[in-house]
């Protein structure tokens, strides 16, 4: 069984007897016996588009008509009433739909998430593990399967999405033999900052350098296109780039998640879980490692991490506080970080990443800070962020002849912005 609890403003326990009753929320019952439902449940965004959040649930031990163990998931559509969801009526074709296993033992849906909006059509996408699959006769390398999110609700076959021509998403296909890729699949966030969602992957029997299970994670970037991705390709710093386990039997990559923003650079971060390290000589205490976001493919090691030798894009270069603060750049790349009060932020160039925070604040940029937001080049312009944060805020162009056209820049590198100003000293366009 898998229970959605809807989101409360008192502290009072919750029993999940009384979800199960339709009250505070609603139970989703299991197809089949065995089937292990709920062993990953995940957030699934808004895979139909009809403005509610979905879920996805996954049942590693079902057995759909491609084999015992091939695994199911099913996504259930989001909904207002607390009735009982019965994952039977799911795979039906009714409040959702079902997403069937490739192979024979497979375990797909031993990890199941939400995977933002891979391809920018505007729907959100959902990834599907399943780590005991064998791509190209490599035994249990692992495969993770992307469904492109979509508004009908006929199953969907992972034999299909790993044909060559895909249809309706693509496969991510393991490294090496025993790699076990596809134990943890997350949605990464925007690592890249490129306007589209990327991927990470994570294979914790991998061996980086001969170190013996060491783990490794991948992270994939966002694409339109269906064509298959192999993580050796990933790993040469192609589409994405690896993340190398730091000791032996770590298991780097049992566990991996988006991160969010954390250091406040614009670009999204991740966190990597090692259940096995030592840190400290204690032995098997576990280790989590964020990887700050980044615009390069270069292999990242978790050695260097823990040395302190993190990925980091900015440091703070102008920070308010509580007053009504002016902060001015100069023209090389810059972050600014205001605070509660109502600030004037002027980048003067660069791929500057303004967070304004709260207040009514104006954002002041010229024509090279608008380049660089525009820049759709693999580089450090896509470092280029504007957030207004909360209350009233205003985008404002210095100079003449210059125009703001928001087709071309990509979706959340201006957010929060009430009001655009386009005075400047002339001409200016939006």
């Amino acid at each position: 069984k898998s229970y959605v609890v809807f989101g409360k403003t008192n502290e009072s326990a919750v029993n999940l007897s009384v979800i199960a009753a339709g009250t505070g929320g609603f139970v989703i019952n299991g197809e089949n016996a065995n089937d292990f439902s709920g062993y990953s449940v995940s957030s699934a965004g808004d895979v139909n588009g009809d403005g509610l959040d979905d879920l996805i649930v996954g049942a590693y031990h079902a057995d759909p008509s491609s084999g015992n163990n091939a695994g199911k998931s099913y996504v259930v559509f989001g909904k207002i009433n607390e009735s009982a969801v019965n994952l039977s009526v799911i795979a039906s074709g009714t409040g959702g739909f079902v997403i069937n296993g490739e192979n024979v033992d497979d375990w797909s849906g031993i990890s199941v998430s939400s995977a933002g909006d891979v391809n920018g059509d505007g729907l959100d996408d959902l990834i599907v593990g399943a780590y005991f699959a064998d791509p190209d006769n490599k035994d249990k390398a692992g495969k993770s399967y992307v469904v492109f999110g979509k508004k009908d609700k006929t199953a969907v076959n992972l034999s299909a999405i790993a044909a060559s021509s895909g249809m309706g998403g693509f496969v991510i296909n393991g490294e090496n033999i025993d790699d076990r890729s596809g134990v943890s699949v997350s949605s990464a966030g925007d690592v890249n900052g490129d306007g589209l969602d990327d991927l990470i992957v994570g294979a914790y029997l991998a061996d980086p350098s001969g170190t013996n299970n060491a783990g490794k994670s991948y992270v994939v970037f966002g694409k339109k296109d269906k064509a298959t991705v192999d993580l050796s390709v990933i790993a040469s710093g192609t589409g994405g780039f690896v993340i190398n386990g730091e000791n032996a039997g770590d298991f780097s990559g049992v566990s991996v998640s988006s991160a969010g923003d954390v250091n406040g650079d614009g670009l999204d971060d991740l966190i990597i879980g090692a259940h096995q390290a030592d840190p400290d000589n204690k032995s098997k205490a576990g280790k989590s490692y964020v990887v700050f976001g980044k615009t390069d493919t270069k292999a990242v090691d978790l050695a260097d991490i823990s040395a302190g030798n993190g990925v980091v894009a900015h440091t703070i270069d102008f920070q308010g506080n509580d007053d009504d603060n002016t902060l001015t750049g100069t023209s090389v790349d810059e972050l600014f970080v205001a605070g509660l009060g109502n600030d004037v932020l002027t980048g003067n160039g660069g791929a500057d990443v303004f967070n304004a925070g709260k207040g009514d604040d104006i954002i002041i940029i010229n024509a090279d800070n608008l380049a660089k937001l525009s820049s759709k080049v693999l580089s450090s312009d896509l470092l280029a962020r504007v957030d207004g944060g909360g209350n009233t805020d205003t985008l404002k162009l210095a100079g003449a002849d210059l125009n703001l056209d928001l087709t071309q820049i990509d979706n959340g590198r201006i957010q929060d912005i009430e009001i655009i100003d386009l005075t400047g000293s002339g001409n200016n366009t939006h």
